[in-house]
């Protein structure tokens, strides 16, 4: 049997958030919704040859609301319901990483973590690497990582920046995703190392970072050695870099051969995933980075960590 590709960073835009966002383009953040239904899903599996895809929403629902707790979380339950009936109406095509309020909003964020996970059977949660520009080693997070743990959940993290003030405006604005997304992956990543979160409360969590884990894979090694020498977190660089490859990394926007090649040196075996970023990446460059990473003995890798991580799948 060849392999399965397994889309692990896909997005949809669910009627309620499109509207939001249409109603409130700087809610977007850069972000042009692209025309998208469920049949563009379906029709780009098929022509791209990718057999199950898990999907999720792009943009904290905690920004769509402008960080009213009651709303965002009527509408990560609402954005959950529609997820889960596409996987119901597609079972073996697609899956879903389900949204979540604020994790600052620890009731109503454990409370939907329990919902979507034990009634909606959903493959996973999203988190967005900052809440009001808290990263998610943050100890406000402490109880939701725990919870996180206990369901030894696998967790979909995704770059997000909050305040634009932080964007590069001069002389023209350049758009988040473009530049910043990679430095906030990386920010969130090494924050859960240094505060220690990795370790004491998501241990058991299977934390997959997007885009090639960011920069991390390029700077990890600086990082530990200066740390090493500042003392910041008091490990040594052998035990900061064993923390790096707790993450597992996926693929979405790495089909390039020298940042391909720096990811899988990089990652621990077994830690890799297929992602295209779909629908914000086009057909036509998904199919050219397929290219590079659509050698066989690394589909059957992403294929078999993908198996391992949603065990639905294997069938």
């Amino acid at each position: 049997m060849a392999p399965l590709k397994i889309d692990t960073h896909q997005h949809i835009f669910p009627p309620p958030v499109r509207k939001a966002i249409e109603r409130n383009p700087a809610l977007a953040q850069g972000i042009h919704p692209p025309p998208w239904t469920p049949s563009t899903t379906l029709a780009f599996m098929a022509h791209n040859s990718i057999n199950t895809s898990i999907l999720s929403c792009p943009v904290s629902l905690t920004v769509i609301c402008q960080d009213n707790a009651v709303e965002t979380a009527a509408l990560a339950r609402e954005v959950n319901l529609y997820l889960a009936s596409l996987r119901d109406q597609y079972p073996t095509q697609l899956g879903f990483f389900a949204s979540l309020p604020s994790p600052a909003d620890t009731t109503r964020c454990i409370e939907e973590i329990r919902y979507a996970l034990d009634v909606l059977k959903a493959d996973g949660v999203a988190l967005f690497t900052s809440y009001s520009d808290k990263y998610l080693g943050h100890p406000d997070f402490e109880a939701v990582w725990q919870e996180l743990n206990a369901w030894k959940a696998v967790v979909f993290t995704h770059p997000t920046m909050e305040d634009r003030n932080k964007s590069i405006t001069e002389p023209f604005t350049i758009p988040r995703p473009l530049l910043d997304w990679s430095h906030e992956t990386t920010r969130m990543a090494v924050h859960m190392i240094l505060t220690g979160a990795l370790r004491r409360y998501a241990s058991d969590c299977r934390i997959i970072l997007s885009h090639g884990g960011g920069t991390l894979p390029f700077v990890a090694g600086r990082m530990a050695d200066l740390d090493t020498q500042t003392r910041v977190s008091g490990k040594s660089a052998e035990e900061f870099l064993a923390e790096v490859r707790l993450f597992y990394f996926d693929l979405a926007l790495v089909g390039h051969e020298m940042p391909l090649g720096l990811v899988l040196d990089f990652a621990a075996d077994g830690h890799v995933l297929y992602g295209t970023d779909f629908p914000f990446v086009r057909d036509d460059t998904v199919a050219r980075q397929w290219g590079v990473v659509g050698g066989e003995e690394l589909v059957a890798k992403t294929w078999k960590t993908a198996q391992m991580l949603f065990p639905r799948l294997k069938n």
